[in-house]
């Protein structure tokens, strides 16, 4: 898998795909003038990279959570209630085991404080992030 430039006048991004055909098929569900072009060959980072980039990721995700949390206002049952629930989705991302937190966030319930909405933000950011080795 090798990157591609996926553009449309406006915007671009990089991403990843398999092949040019598979990115001017993502690219054709972003605009009737997006065009994908070949970027860059893909390098898989060196190991001790690879987990600086984990855990930086880690970190990113553990304060996303903490930040999120403060802005729900949650009360200290609530949070008591989120970090037990959230446990081991935490001591992932402290060890930067990103595909551990792809395995075993999807398996969380939903509340009125941990919504599908911020369930689906993470999940998403897992999915992004991963996406690119």
């Amino acid at each position: 898998m090798d990157y591609y430039k996926i553009a449309d006048g406006l915007w671009s991004t990089v991403k990843r795909f398999a092949t040019l055909e598979d990115a001017q098929a993502f690219a054709t569900t972003k605009g009737p003038n997006a065009t994908a072009e070949f970027h860059s060959a893909y390098e898989a980072p060196s190991i001790n990279d690879r987990l600086k980039l984990d855990v930086n990721f880690g970190a990113s995700l553990i304060f996303l959570f903490v930040e999120d949390n403060r802005i729900a206002e949650t009360t200290q049952e609530q949070n008591d209630a989120l970090l037990a629930k959230f446990r081991d989705i935490l001591a992932f991302a402290q060890t930067g085991s990103i595909e551990s937190i792809n395995v075993h966030l999807p398996n969380i319930t939903v509340d009125e404080v941990f919504t599908q909405e911020r369930k689906d933000k993470y999940l998403s950011m897992v999915a992004d992030y991963l996406s690119q080795f």
